[in-house]
């Protein structure tokens, strides 16, 4: 099963663990569950901030997105998913998931991980090509008699750069095509 095919069987058993949840009266409920920058569901009810993440995951799985909203999609999923993990150990359920439901939620978190940190490396190695690409154009207007020296040696460094932006896009696309 792939990465996002479990995320959204742990999503639907969540949902079903949710609904068992919202059946019961529990006095004090808060009235919302999560911080408003979180969801953009209001409700007393655990099971509809479940399918709000649902219906994120299928946003990211059947549209087409650029690579910065899927980030941002991803990053918003991944803090949902920690969110709903959170609450349902703060919630008292008498029955305690099945080791598949406890595997599923921990692959569920490396991937989220994964992927953050792809895109923050993704995100790091671009500005580190930005600023290679301006101690370059510097150096080429320098007159020193080093300057050719340190303007090949920046554009070597310049081109390990776009390698490891290459690299990085590649375990992106790989890690997407998985999902």
């Amino acid at each position: 099963m792939d990465l996002l095919g479990t995320l959204a069987h742990q999503l639907q058993q969540l949902k079903q663990q949710a609904e068992q949840i919202d059946l019961k009266q529990v006095s004090g409920k808060p009235q919302n569950w999560f911080d408003s920058t979180l969801f953009s569901c209001r409700s007393p009810q655990l099971t509809d901030y479940v399918i709000e993440a649902q219906r994120n995951l299928n946003h990211l799985q059947h549209s087409a997105l650029g690579i910065t909203a899927k980030q941002r999609l991803v990053q918003r999923l991944s803090e949902q998913t920690v969110a709903l993990t959170r609450a349902f150990r703060n919630v008292d359920i008498r029955r305690k998931p099945s080791n598949k439901v406890h595997k599923a939620k921990n692959l569920v978190q490396q991937i989220s991980v994964s992927s953050q940190q792809l895109y923050q490396q993704l995100s790091d190695t671009q500005e580190f090509e930005r600023r290679l690409q301006d101690m370059i154009v510097l150096a080429n207007r320098e007159n020193a008699p080093d300057a050719i020296q340190r303007s090949l040696a920046l554009h070597a460094r310049l081109g390990r750069c776009r390698k490891a932006l290459s690299d990085i896009e590649r375990q992106i696309l790989d890690l997407e095509r998985r999902n």
